[in-house]
Order: C-alpha cells, then structure tokens, then sequence
C-alpha cells in the first residue's frame, strides 16, 4: 500500500461508473449487431441508467464510512440521495403509478431534514468539509 499512488481513492470511486458505461455500450452493441437480449427489450429499459446513477453516492457513503468508522451526517445524507435516486428509477423501472407512491418523496423530504444540511450535498466534486480527516479528502 506504501507504493499506491496519492490518487488511488479517486481512480478506485470512478472506477464503478466507468464499468457500468462500460457495460451499457456492450449491451447496446450486442442488440444491434443482432443478439437476441430479450431481457433488453423491456419497454423501461432506459430507467436502469437512472438506478446507476445511485453508485456515486453510494460510493461516497462507503468511502466515508471506511474513512470514519461510523455513519457521519455525510454518510447519511449520501444514502438518502442514493436511495432517491433508486426510487425514482424503480418508478421509471417497474412502470409503478406515481399517483400512488408520490407520498414516498414526502418521506424523503422528512428523512433529508433529519440529517444535517451540508453544503454541496454529497458529491465528490462539491465536498468542502472535514478538512482535518485526511482519508476523506478528494
């Protein structure tokens, strides 16, 4: 570990989206160089890159997790919008009635105000706190 290079917690956080990128543009080569993926032609199928999107603050929620040894407001606040992110996509997803589950953002909303406010929220781009924890640092 003493021959890691200073970056490697970076390249180890863009590392899950790279492979799921990756991943969709195999899937989207396969289909059209002709390979039956019925599970592919799902009328939703779309709805799966928004549910990718969640690996960026899960990723986050993690390393700061390992970072401090506990569930911080950061953490926290990384989970909710990851869990956010999942709900919009399984809506999208599962073709579910947003009339009927609208209620859950009002749950969201309730669970964001318990945790602290953050500037910036949870993005690796925007972090701006804890600046004596070095394991956390960007």
């Amino acid at each position: 570990m003493a021959n890691e290079p200073s970056n490697a917690p970076t390249f180890r956080w863009r590392i899950f989206p790279a492979v799921a990128i990756i991943a969709i543009g195999v899937l989207f080569l396969a289909n059209n160089l002709g390979y039956d993926l019925a599970w592919f032609d799902h009328g939703n199928w779309w709805a799966v890159i928004i549910l990718l999107a969640a690996f960026a603050p899960l990723t986050r929620a993690w390393e700061v997790y390992q970072a401090r040894g506990r569930i911080d407001a950061e953490a926290a606040y990384c989970l909710l919008c990851a869990c956010s992110i999942v709900l919009v996509g399984a809506l999208f997803l599962f073709n579910l009635d947003w009339g009927m589950w609208w209620p859950l953002f009002v749950i969201m909303g309730g669970l964001y105000t318990l945790v602290p406010y953050r500037r910036g929220g949870c993005g690796r781009y925007w972090y701006r706190g804890h600046d004596e924890d070095p394991a956390v640092k960007h």
